[in-house]
């Protein structure tokens, strides 16, 4: 009999309760894929956003609870346009309308200007390559319907996904006229842009300025509390982990007391005895990282179609989120298989062949 088969049998011994074990764990491995990729999605609409216009930068009110709830007076971008180290700046109205992304663009401004036009023409409603929308289609927005007047690409993912209006249009959609959503700066030729940044971030309280998409949390409130509290969930989730696999083992190790005297008994090693338990929790903890990315990708996908942003943020999955479920179901699985392991090698051969 192999390794694998021999520990797979010894599973299948009491499978409820390497089922229930298994579960409770891919619980946590869940709560960290899920949680990992809607921050890893919060950080890539950051950066596409920020980046608007092919902007070096984006200024936007701090602490609000997401990016669409940004508002700054639409005087503040001439006075951020006079700074030392700006180029250039670009006032941006971002709004959602039946899952449509509207960015509302002066047309006098480099986001606007830098559209490039691939069918119609430029002026009215445009829209992005990706949109799925074409040239002459109607499309209705707040009630009115606008024609669409020319097709755009412009090379960042969410612009090419939405359609574009003039600035004062959107503003007059959202309710809100005289402000805005974000401001794009390009920054002087030899201008260092982090400096930049952070000047202005200085001189104008309140404003918070993203240069890459780490720094989202600084104006997406609703994410800082989602990374904040998933991380705290998710130590919880190790700590209960690691107990369910312990006690689950511990069991195992207690009612197969005289089998693991046989295999003293016949040769069997301290190192190999332990190694068969170890290895039995190994194995109940990469169900659970099978069960845990499965409900994971499912948890992050049913949160953000459940939010107001589903049409902003989507979950963004890298190696790395896989990754660190594989390293929180080991890591509980080696956990957890300690003290049974200590047990279990500390048996005497003579004494576990008397348990009855």
């Amino acid at each position: 009999m192999t390794w694998p088969s021999l520990i797979w049998r010894n599973l299948l011994r009491r499978p409820a309760r390497t089922i229930f074990t298994a579960v409770g764990v891919g619980l946590g491995v869940a709560l960290i894929v899920a949680l990992l990729a809607i921050s890893n999605g919060v950080q890539q609409t950051a950066n596409d956003l920020t980046h608007v216009g092919r902007a070096d930068f984006g200024l936007y009110q701090a602490d609000v609870s997401d990016f669409t709830r940004s508002l700054l007076p639409a005087s503040l971008a001439a006075q951020v346009a006079r700074q030392r180290g700006v180029a250039s700046v670009a006032s941006i109205k971002l709004l959602i309308v039946g899952g449509t992304l509207v960015f509302g663009l002066d047309p006098g401004q480099f986001a606007y200007e830098r559209l490039v036009i691939l069918r119609g023409r430029r002026g009215g409603l445009m829209v992005g390559d990706h949109s799925g929308k074409r040239l002459g289609e109607l499309v209705k927005l707040g009630g009115r319907s606008f024609a669409v007047a020319g097709v755009y690409a412009s090379g960042d993912r969410f612009e090419d996904l939405g359609v574009v209006l003039p600035l004062q249009t959107v503003e007059a959609l959202a309710g809100r006229p005289g402000e805005v959503t974000s401001i794009g700066v390009t920054v002087s030729p030899g201008a260092d842009i982090q400096a930049v940044a952070h000047r202005l971030q200085l001189h104008y309280p309140g404003v918070a300025a993203i240069t890459e998409p780490g720094q989202a949390i600084k104006v997406d409130t609703s994410s800082r509390l989602i990374v904040s509290t998933g991380w705290i969930v998710s130590l919880l989730a190790l700590i209960v982990g690691g107990i369910g696999v312990t006690n689950t083992m511990a069991m195992s190790v207690y009612e197969r007391t005289r089998e693991i005297g046989i295999l003293r008994a016949v040769g069997w090693s301290v190192l190999r005895v332990g190694g068969m338990i170890i290895s039995e929790a190994v194995g109940i903890c990469l169900i659970a990282l099978g069960v845990g990315c499965g409900l994971g990708v499912l948890a992050a996908q049913l949160f953000v179609d459940r939010s107001k942003l589903s049409g902003l943020i989507s979950p963004h999955y890298t190696a790395g989120t896989f990754l660190w479920g594989l390293a929180f179901a080991l890591g509980v699985g080696v956990a957890g298989a300690l003290y049974p392991t200590w047990r279990a090698v500390r048996l005497a051969p003579i004494e576990a062949l008397r348990y009855e």
